[in-house]
């Protein structure tokens, strides 16, 4: 059973006390409740962040899936949490060098990361706070490709998805890093030793079939300066799924989020709060 090592569970199920503002775009905002701890799932403790608003819930939840080698987040999720979504961001085991969550990035690939996924999203589907028909997963880089595969197993338990630059790249690894030769069983890849399960573990999965299947609304950022995932692969994404909007920056890098915290906060809010 998943559970929280510090028994957290039990202390948000304690009401909160509504506090509401406004900030300068009318927007109205609470304040909010940050936790850092972990989840227990799957044998292992996985490091999370949650923001909970104070105010009455149920109210809608982002999970954010992080990048490949790094664990922060693209998206600026504590202002987000303060127009009442509670908010998670978790480290991905074997994710990045520094990850807390521990791991060995020698097992770690996109559908391993899925799995990891699916452990938090039914831990917060359990929260008092969160109202389950306004579940949207969120991720960046690798982090997006994760988001995408994880909505799709569960389309059923998720209202949405927003990705960043999705690295759906990943899926032709080995034509696009490494002159279409099969992979080593162990290969260095930017900060990580990887093995060959990170390309294995896609063979025979044609993730914009797989998108057919995803009815629900989904908001794809990408920037037209990105020298590390093709535009290209998420204007392919903007077609495959059914109910797709493809929002290409200007001038950003595959670190879109920089220059655009405002403008990602407020879209990805008003994304979220027009899904019923």
């Amino acid at each position: 059973m998943v559970r929280l090592k510090n028994m957290l569970l039990s202390l948000l199920s304690l009401g909160c006390i509504a506090c509401s503002g406004q900030n300068g775009n009318g927007m109205e905002t609470y304040d909010i409740r940050s936790t850092k701890t972990y989840i227990e799932a799957g044998g292992r403790l996985i490091y999370t962040e949650m923001n909970i608003p104070k105010c009455d819930g149920p109210m809608p939840l982002l999970i954010y899936s992080h990048g490949y080698g790094y664990n922060w987040e693209m998206v600026p999720l504590a202002d987000i949490a303060r127009h009442g979504i509670v908010t998670v961001f978790f480290d991905f085991p074997g994710g990045s060098p520094g990850s807390r969550s521990g791991g060995s990035s020698t097992e770690m690939s996109v559908m391993t990361e899925a799995d990891d996924l699916e452990l938090v999203l039914d831990y917060m589907r359990e929260l008092p706070q969160v109202d389950t028909s306004r579940v949207f997963l969120c991720g960046g880089s690798q982090g997006g490709f994760v988001s995408a595969v994880t909505g799709i197993r569960r389309r059923h338990d998720v209202a949405g998805l927003i990705l960043c630059c999705p690295a759906l790249v990943i899926k032709d690894f080995e034509q696009a890093y490494n002159q279409g030769k099969r992979i080593g069983s162990r290969f260095r890849f930017g900060n990580m030793t990887l093995s060959d399960r990170y390309v294995r573990d896609l063979d025979g999965y044609d993730v914009y079939a797989e998108m057919a299947k995803f009815a629900g609304p989904v908001l794809i950022y990408h920037g037209d300066r990105d020298s590390m995932v093709p535009l290209s692969y998420s204007e392919r994404a903007a077609k495959a799924f059914p109910n797709a909007r493809l929002r290409i920056l200007r001038g950003a890098s595959h670190m879109l989020e920089i220059g655009n915290e405002a403008l990602l906060e407020r879209e990805i809010t008003a994304f979220i709060n027009t899904q019923d």
